[in-house]
């Protein structure tokens, strides 16, 4: 009996020290590491060409051209000589490339049979002159011997003769290239250790390098990947992906270097021209590194801007195209909306050339990235609004941050917008008001975690308490008095949200979101930790297949594949052992596949194990209980029902509420064998795609990973008189716990630090 007991306080401990030690790295990792940014590359004016011959056509109508664009990969050999290069073309840049190809073509296709890249001139020093009514480029005092698109040698074939002034004369010197055949645009990818590369932060750095006459559409550009930046592990070949259709956008033309260049849809400049040059004619922008757009283009405003001071003014940098503001409009249901914002924190690189993060959270061209990206119709809204292409806005995802939320949520701050929802009795979604405890509360109350916005993932509140007061216009929480004295933040608190200070609410000044970028307001975010000893990430991603668990440690019974959800739960969901109870590290969500069977009361949710829950009534409270056979521990538990209508197809859902005893409460598959998540639903389309990957196509969770008996997990408690002694609870499963080595979770894809800003235990 002794022994017994000494083996269950063991266990106990372990578990405990091992939720423990989660816990502290994502609370570190939260309030210390330093994040790392998409800095798009800046340019000297002097290496990019501007009017390379591409002779293009103009077409009538939308419909008349259905070509995609013509993207042309050149590969320098500092990336075709690595081992993993064929990864790399084939999983990461290739893939990059379709998407863009399918989602954009050119409103004016090009006529040249082969695309002929210029040649830089000595010093960057050019004359206009026309021939034949057309205006060509001639080198004042020669071409380079080299030409380079950004660092890497363009190839001598893909080169026009050089066009140079000598004693008066206009001369064509040395050879002409082949050229490059069905090519709208041709990138050029190398991993060279640049001076860019020296900072551990950058992964990689994108930009154009020529530039089409008559349209100042982008014809070149590059992208080079630092020495290191990319792995074959699964959730490093997602981040890959988003370098590659993050930078090859900005290459194309989202760009504020760009903004000058933009066209309305006749190909008229929409910035003035000078007209002995050809170039913008109003000079340098602020930032004295790119010609000036005109306000047809971008404009500045003043937003009214609430904090918890009160009333103040904060000026906007917003897209006025036409496009972009008609989508966003219908996008934020706001029809009055002037424009969309583009990030305004001053950072070289980051500053006028993302969207705001505070609006677009997690979209494709936003400055950091910090959960599951998507790519939104207000970006394909912009490429079109370039006046070089048209957009298919069918392969824009179902982007969720901030869809029908309002003109508050896209023009006013995150503190108003929350008090608006409140006074609406609405929840404050996306944004959030939760404080995670301090480190000597985790033994009791864990790390608390709700969904996030698209229902694919789960992720803490990222309100913390910062090292610095936030400027008074970032700050958005205040302290109350309660009997005559403040009340202090308590762990897993909701602050309070201000509206002006007065004597019974006082600013918290250090109190905000982590993350500058959006502005300080607080969000849900994904959590992300990375194994040693060759493991693969794991995070919170629903869709990641690789974050399987086996039955031994699935505490909350999760399953995750192609077709998974997140699922709330509800409080206290516990582990128990006899007469021993405690808590998970992780509380307040889950991912889970499920069904649609009206027959079975319209949503079912699927667990591991085969069990099953259906929901009958949406926010229904629906008891858990399960056995994870091996460490003989009983799972106490309970799932929030989601609306059935947000995830089958209306006529699967009852149209009347059924009785909760109409169905059990848990229940098995009938068969331990069945088939694949992916066939499961194959009758059965969800009513809204944005619960399926947006990724290449992965194999569904069980693809990969062998079918998990009937009798690892089943209905209901353990048996008493079970040993608890496992595997899971072992020392040396608790030392992989202090091997753990977590990165901060926001990870920006271009530029993630593989072992650096890391905490290890």
């Amino acid at each position: 009996m002794h022994c017994r007991c000494a083996m269950q306080c063991t266990a106990i401990r372990a578990l405990l020290l091992m939720r423990f030690c989660v816990f502290l790295l994502t609370l570190c990792n939260v309030a210390n590491s330093a994040y790392t940014l998409c800095q798009h590359d800046a340019l000297n004016l002097t290496d990019v060409v501007t009017r390379v011959s591409v002779n293009p056509r103009r077409i009538s109508t939308r419909s008349s051209s259905g070509d995609h664009l013509r993207i042309h990969i050149h590969y320098d050999e500092s990336i075709t000589v690595l081992n993993d290069f064929d990864y790399i073309r084939n999983n990461v840049v290739e893939v990059a490339a379709e998407f863009w190809k399918k989602a954009l073509r050119l409103r004016f296709p090009i006529k040249s049979e082969r695309l002929l890249l210029d040649r830089l001139c000595v010093d960057g020093l050019t004359k206009l002159q026309t021939m034949n009514g057309n205006s060509i480029t001639f080198c004042v005092n020669g071409c380079r011997s080299v030409t380079k698109c950004g660092p890497i040698q363009i190839p001598a074939k893909h080169l026009n003769r050089c066009r140079s002034v000598s004693s008066g004369s206009y001369a064509l010197s040395g050879e002409q290239g082949e050229g490059l055949s069905d090519t709208d645009f041709v990138l050029y990818i190398a991993i060279l250790p640049t001076s860019k590369c020296k900072t551990s932060k950058v992964l990689g750095y994108a930009s154009h390098c020529q530039l089409a006459a008559k349209t100042d559409r982008p014809v070149a550009g590059y992208i080079n990947f630092c020495p290191g930046a990319l792995s074959q592990k699964p959730m490093d070949s997602m981040r890959s992906l988003f370098i590659a259709k993050h930078e090859l956008l900005h290459a194309l033309g989202f760009s504020n270097s760009l903004f000058a260049m933009y066209r309305d849809p006749l190909g008229r400049p929409l910035t003035p021209r000078d007209p002995k040059t050809e170039l913008p004619a109003l000079g340098w922008s602020q930032t004295g590194s790119v010609y000036q757009w005109s306000s047809n283009v971008v404009k500045t405003v003043t937003r009214r801007w609430l904090s918890a001071y009160g009333n103040q003014t904060k000026e906007a940098h917003i897209v006025v195209t036409p496009t972009v503001v008609r989508v966003a409009r219908d996008f934020f249901n706001c029809p009055t909306l002037d424009g969309v914002e583009l990030e305004d924190q001053d950072e070289r690189g980051v500053f006028l050339t993302h969207w705001e993060k505070r609006i677009l959270e997690n979209e494709l061209m936003t400055a950091t990235y910090t959960n599951s990206y998507r790519i939104s119709p207000i970006t394909l809204a912009m490429m079109e609004d370039t006046g070089w292409y048209l957009a298919n806005y069918s392969m824009s995802h179902d982007f969720s941050w901030g869809r029908g939320r309002g003109c508050a949520f896209a023009t006013a701050s995150c503190l108003e917008y929350m008090l608006e929802q409140k006074k609406r009795l609405h929840p404050v979604t996306p944004f959030c008001q939760q404080m995670q405890p301090p480190k000597e509360h985790t033994e009791q109350l864990g790390v608390q975690v709700s969904c996030t916005p698209d229902g694919v993932s789960y992720g803490f509140c990222n309100l913390m308490v910062h090292a610095k007061p936030l400027a008074p216009q970032y700050v958005y929480f205040v302290q109350t008095k309660q009997a005559g004295n403040w009340s202090p933040v308590q762990p897993l608190s909701i602050l309070e949200l201000g509206n002006g200070w007065t004597d019974d609410a006082r600013p918290l000044d250090y109190v905000g979101g982590k993350i500058a970028l959006a502005n300080y307001c607080p969000f849900f975010q994904e959590i992300e930790w990375e194994r040693d000893s060759g493991q693969s990430t794991v995070n919170t991603h629903c869709h990641a297949t690789d974050n399987y668990k086996s039955p031994q440690v699935n505490y909350k019974l999760e399953r995750f594949s192609s077709t998974s959800v997140c699922v709330s739960h509800g409080p206290n969901w516990r582990l128990s052992n006899g007469g021993h109870m405690f808590a998970l590290p992780v509380e307040g969500a889950g991912c889970y596949t499920f069904r649609c069977s009206r027959e079975e009361g319209g949503l079912v949710i699927e667990l591991e194990g085969g069990l099953a829950i259906p929901c009958t009534i949406p926010g229904n409270l629906i008891s858990v209980k399960a056995c994870l056979v091996t460490p003989a521990y009983t799972v106490h538990g309970s799932l929030i029902c989601p609306d059935c209508r947000l995830l089958c197809d209306p006529s699967e859902c009852p149209s009347v509420s059924f009785g909760l005893s109409a169905y059990p409460v848990i229940e098995q598959f009938s068969s331990p064998n069945r088939t694949p998540v992916t066939a499961m639903f194959a009758s059965r389309p969800n009513r809204h795609p944005r619960f399926y990957s947006s990724h290449p196509t992965q194999s569904p969770v069980f693809g990969k990973k062998p079918y998990i008996e009937r009798q690892q997990i089943l209905p209901d408690q353990c048996p008493q008189l079970r040993s608890i002694s496992s595997p899971s609870m072992t020392r040396s499963s608790f030392s992989l716990c202090l091997r753990v080595v977590i990165c901060h979770f926001l990870f920006h894809l271009t530029f993630f630090p593989r072992d650096h800003d890391c905490i290890r235990w």
